[in-house]
């Protein structure tokens, strides 16, 4: 009951400050009313979220030593942010950043280089989901000077300072958080009790401040005054849980919300023709893939590659691009987007029902069998919902004789499941920590690593090239790689690339400067 009046009261505030377009006047300036479905939002500490939704409420709140560039539009040109400036050694190994100066906290502390050096340790040394992204990485970090950091690689990595401009590399205020009891210590993972903190405060550099994350609810920023770039035009922004694409639709239309992120294609087609607003649309570099595990005691049948190979020939691809995405997307040949390094269009598997009979036959299950596929009760990137998708691949297996038990599971213990290796077949969509293949071949192709561990995916072959791949920095021997790598995954099929969406946002007539990241989304400070 009291999460009830909690959601009641919280939705009257939201309707008293927003007028026409989701703007409105409120004692800080305008608010920003947002709407997205069924966040998924675990924790906003910076060093442990590793969720779909919370990236755009880290951009707005935190900032990285580098970033993308010309507004977050380039997928390749990388600008110094936090940072001034930096150099690279000859061998690749050595970064070393200097640091802008001035710089506050939300705080008021000045950012000096402990607080990069303290940000870096914690997230390795947290061990959490993200922590990858610098214990995989990073051999040392070392503050030289107030303002200069050194940080030294266990070996040469060309999408390194791709990888820093992932959310998860933002720097903190090292005294906040350890007065709240965080550490960067190595035994973070067990001493560090900082978060619950950080789930309700923000201890960044970015453009506005977060006041207020109700799970279920909605997140609630207000502008750094003490910005140090000029601040932002709006007050606060109010992003609002609202499950129904539908009901988003109603109220972008009624201007009860300014930008609506979860309208499948059906309603962005209803939203242009209505007139109210702009579709703001961008190439994501997101995936959305079916799992299968190759884990003899969780699937007998699955564990077998041919059986796998069988599902993977059986999926109308077609139907869910042109059917399900009206087109919005692309089919993604593995596990690497489209528009990244090494990438082939051409490797994309086709519908082919008799080979799947044929491989299944030989298999040892020619009258097919029956399994469970667990999938999220959410709304994957690009607009699509789980369970239409899942109820597509239910029909499409069908036809080969294999029936999928389907069970929707809400979305945080979905994940939880998934991640802990107890599913043995799913739907998952992966966004990146970053824009470079690097941050796709090591998470599926290493056992051990993120994703691959979740199917207990194990191909040493596999492995070695997405570790070699990210060795070197000659980009056509890169491609070269990936795209040897790409032939091993599809053949073995633990994981099925399905779709890669475009996106589609719906904004209001009265807000703009709205421009998608394949990282984070929505970088905030540059809306008005």
């Amino acid at each position: 009951m009291r999460t009830s009046l909690t959601m009641i009261a919280s939705l009257a505030i939201v309707a008293l400050l927003v007028g026409a377009g989701g703007l409105a006047a409120a004692p800080s300036g305008k608010v920003l009313v947002v709407a997205i479905a069924k966040m998924d939002i675990r924790t906003l500490d910076p060093h442990r979220q590793y969720e779909i939704s919370p990236p755009q409420i880290m951009r707005a709140a935190y900032e990285t030593l580098v970033t993308p560039g010309d507004q977050g539009r380039s997928l390749t040109k990388l600008e110094p942010l936090l940072a001034e400036s930096y150099t690279i050694s000859p061998d690749g190994k050595v970064y070393t950043f200097t640091l802008r100066r001035g710089v506050r906290f939300h705080t008021g502390a000045v950012m000096t280089a402990a607080d990069v050096v303290f940000s870096y340790r914690r997230l390795g040394n947290l061990k959490d989901n993200p922590a990858w992204l610098q214990t995989d990485h990073v051999e040392r970090i070392e503050a030289v000077d107030g303002s200069t950091v050194r940080i030294a690689l266990k070996e040469p990595n060309a999408a390194f300072l791709s990888i820093l401009t992932s959310p998860n590399f933002a720097v903190v205020d090292a005294k906040a958080v350890q007065a709240h009891s965080g550490t960067d210590a190595a035994n973070a993972d067990k001493a560090d009790k900082a978060t619950d903190w950080l789930d309700q405060n923000s201890a960044g550099t970015g453009p506005f401040v977060l006041k207020k994350w109700t799970r279920g609810v909605e997140v609630v920023l207000e502008r750094n005054g003490a910005y140090w770039r000029q601040p932002s035009t709006l007050g606060r922004i109010v992003i609002r849980d609202i499950p129904d694409p539908a009901t988003q639709l109603g109220q972008i239309a009624r201007g009860d919300v300014a930008i609506a992120q979860s309208l499948d294609a059906d309603l962005i087609a209803r939203f242009r023709r209505s007139g109210r607003g702009q579709v703001v649309e961008g190439n994501t570099l997101d995936m959305t893939y079916l799992a299968m595990t190759t884990n003899v005691t969780i699937s007998s049948p699955l564990a077998e590659r041919r059986v796998r190979q069988a599902i993977a020939y059986a999926i109308d691809y077609d139907g869910i691009i042109n059917g399900l995405m009206r087109g919005s997307a692309v089919q993604i040949p593995s596990i690497i987007p489209v528009g990244l390094l090494g990438t082939e269009p051409a490797l994309a598997l086709k519908r082919d029902v008799a080979r799947a009979k044929v491989l299944l036959q030989e298999a040892g299950y020619p009258n097919g069998f029956s399994i469970k596929m667990v999938y999220p009760t959410r709304v994957l990137v690009g607009g699509l919902s789980a369970e239409t998708l899942a109820t597509k691949l239910q029909a499409d297996l069908a036809q080969i004789g294999v029936s999928l038990q389907l069970e929707p599971r809400e979305t945080v213990a979905w994940r939880a499941d998934y991640r802990a290796g107890k599913l043995a077949m799913t739907i998952a969509d992966w966004t990146p920590d970053f824009a470079d293949s690097h941050g796709w071949a090591i998470p599926f192709a290493v056992s051990g690593a993120s994703a691959a561990k979740r199917v207990y995916y194990d191909n040493p072959r596999a492995g070695a090239l997405a570790t070699e791949a990210g060795r070197i920095s000659d980009p056509g021997r890169r491609a070269e790689l990936y795209r040897n790598l790409q032939r091993i995954l599809i053949n073995d099929a633990a994981f099925v690339g399905l779709i890669q969406p475009k996106v589609n946002i719906a904004v209001s007539p009265r807000t703009s400067g709205v421009v998608y990241n394949a990282v984070y989304f929505l970088d905030y400070y540059y809306v008005k």
